[in-house]
């Protein structure tokens, strides 16, 4: 019996542990801020705000607040994200998707150094709310935070099952942005990632970093395999310039 349970052990601390590749790289360190507050105005003015205050945030101790604003009319949906330094506006970008209370206001802000420049960036996972597959597809914002304070919005559309940090893969301190998206190859599907990088305002494709893009098939189990029915060379195919719906402001 004793044996057993061992066994059992082994199998669930086998399966625990399981990683893709790039998760054993070193990756951008987080804390997370959950204290949403949300101001339904839909009634009186077709508009829902999500707002976020982190106290402290920059070195002068002034807090940063997050707004989340979606204006739902007959006519339009439109989206704004705005910041404020104590209570004085510093950014305003529009954003295509809609803030809705279902798919925001439950989910964490996450803030790190991810391009490792000594400054606080913010990271945001919006969920599509789709159904099976569908139900991973995420909108991705990064808040890039400026020398003078202010920040560089990037944001694109992808799928995740939880949440997936950044890497470094060549340790320069700039960790990688990693993106997954499902792909069709001869009648199998595989999960494909690319690897990009933010630089100078913008994001770079940088699979030459590591032998990029890798596919993994998609099975009806748990798989973390780079698959071998496929060629690496083959692979560089599905290589994407940019992530999908990629926007930058």
């Amino acid at each position: 019996m004793k044996k057993f349970y061992f066994t059992i052990f082994l199998l669930i601390s086998s399966f625990s542990f399981a990683q893709f590749p790039f998760e054993k790289l070193p990756s951008t360190e987080y804390k997370e801020y959950k204290n949403w507050k949300l101001y339904d105005w839909l009634d009186t003015k077709n508009t829902i705000h999500h707002t976020l205050t982190i106290d402290s945030f920059f070195d002068n101790k002034k807090s940063l607040t997050v707004q989340l604003t979606s204006l739902l009319t007959y006519f339009e949906n439109t989206s704004t994200i705005r910041l404020f330094r104590n209570k004085k506006e510093i950014c305003k970008f529009p954003e295509s998707m809609l803030f809705s209370t279902i798919n925001t206001g439950h989910d964490p802000i996450y803030v790190g150094d991810i391009n490792g420049d000594g400054l606080k960036d913010i990271k945001m996972i919006i969920p599509y709310m789709g159904n099976g597959i569908s139900a991973m597809n995420v909108r991705v914002i990064y808040l890039f935070q400026t020398q003078d304070s202010t920040f560089h919005k990037i944001s694109f559309t992808d799928k995740m099952d939880t949440i997936r940090p950044e890497y470094d893969f060549d340790g320069d301190g700039n960790h990688e942005i990693i993106t997954m998206t499902l792909t069709n190859y001869s009648n199998h599907n595989y999960w494909t990632f690319n690897i990009f990088e933010y630089k100078e305002g913008e994001l770079k494709n940088v699979n030459n970093k590591a032998n990029y893009p890798i596919m993994v098939q998609f099975l009806n189990k748990k798989n973390y395999t780079i698959t071998n029915k496929i060629k690496r060379e083959e692979m560089k195919k599905f290589s994407f310039n940019l992530p999908k719906d990629y926007k930058s402001k």
